[in-house]
């Protein structure tokens, strides 16, 4: 089966209205911000591939790293289990936090990182016997994932409006003016 049929048939898209938008295009490669669909076209990755690519496609040391940390382990569930190259990051980090930060929740995306602190919080006040706050706070206009909490926090985007009824309850003072 072709891609693109294969793609049509099985792939739903994120913020796409597939009975409108147009056919999506086939990639083929990445390298450094670039990207390379099926015809030889390339395209600046402007957005980093939604924050995952910080660094570029293919960047030569982080292959590398991957590389030489899959052949060791590549991936393991991190409740009730650890290993090296996380507990040694999670103290370097903790280094050069602030404060009283001495605790990294490893995360493998911003939304899920956000939904985390959400948990987090209201958990806090759980433990200390206090069952009434359920008020998070975010400014006005930010967008900060597309998990339920996260949109919460993000109500500002109108690709949210349709789930208003699961969403937390959040109150959205404007952005503070920057000098």
């Amino acid at each position: 089966m072709k891609i693109s049929d294969a793609d049509q048939r099985h792939c739903w898209h994120p913020f796409t209205q597939h009975q409108t938008e147009a056919p999506t295009r086939i990639l083929t490669r990445a390298r450094n911000a670039s990207l390379f669909d099926e015809d030889g076209f390339e395209l600046l990755d402007l957005i980093s591939s939604w924050w995952t690519c910080l660094h570029g496609h293919s960047h030569p040391s982080l292959v590398q790293t991957l590389c030489e940390q899959s052949k060791e382990m590549a991936h393991v569930m991190f409740a009730g289990f650890t290993h090296g190259p996380a507990a040694n990051l999670a103290s370097e980090l903790a280094e050069v936090l602030p404060g009283g930060l001495n605790r990294v929740f490893f995360s493998d995306n911003g939304s899920t990182a956000v939904e985390v602190a959400l948990k987090a919080a209201y958990q806090y006040w759980r433990n200390k016997g206090d069952s009434e706050r359920r008020l998070f706070l975010s400014f006005d206009g930010g967008y900060h994932g597309d998990t339920l909490g996260a949109m919460s926090a993000g109500k500002g985007s109108d690709f949210f409006t349709l789930f208003d009824g699961l969403m937390c309850e959040v109150q959205s003072p404007p952005q503070p003016h920057r000098r």
